[in-house]
């Protein structure tokens, strides 16, 4: 039984290449945007790069996960299902602006690239949300809000916990 699972995961991920991949390579966007914290802290390029691969991992599943809460939530509230890698593939193009979330390790205006990014991402969820299936804007915006604020939650705990660690350690050992 769990053979079967696994291998219906396998092809369902096969069949959503185009949007698990975007969702990945966002994943690692993100994970890029604290690079520096990690070099400054003088890890290994090893570590570095396990450091890098494990943070783009969780994000995108952080990410996949919202797809599926919104995908879930138009299902439930507007009567309207699509399968997961139909759902997964559209939602691709609307993460595009998350590519550029490296651009977040710029000092002084991190916070409002972070801000510019997460706000045109749930701009284009809504956008797909109304376009592909007919949904008014507010009813859109009520759909894909749930899923935005699962992936901002995820996010702020990985950058809290992981990145804000990385950064205490180096303040430190510049005071001492």
């Amino acid at each position: 039984m769990p053979e079967q699972m696994l291998d219906g995961m396998a092809a369902w991920l096969l069949q959503a290449d185009t949007g698990v991949g975007m969702i990945l390579l966002v994943g690692l966007s993100i994970s890029l945007s604290h690079v520096f914290g990690l070099l400054a802290n003088r890890l290994t390029p090893r570590q570095i790069v396990v450091h890098l691969l494990l943070d783009a991992l969780l994000l995108s599943l952080a990410l996949l996960i919202s797809c599926l809460v919104d995908m879930l939530l138009l299902s439930a509230f507007s009567n309207r299902s699509i399968p997961p890698r139909d759902f997964v593939n559209s939602m691709g193009p609307s993460l595009l602006p998350a590519l550029f979330y490296v651009f977040v390790a710029a000092p002084y205006i991190s916070d409002l690239i972070a801000i510019g990014i997460w706000f045109s991402v749930h701009l284009n969820v809504v956008l797909l949300l109304h376009a592909l299936f007919a949904l008014p804007y507010g009813q859109a915006l009520l759909l894909a809000t749930p899923g935005y604020v699962l992936a901002m939650v995820v996010v702020a705990i990985m950058l809290r916990q992981r990145w804000e660690g990385g950064y205490q350690r180096l303040a430190a050992q510049i005071e001492s």
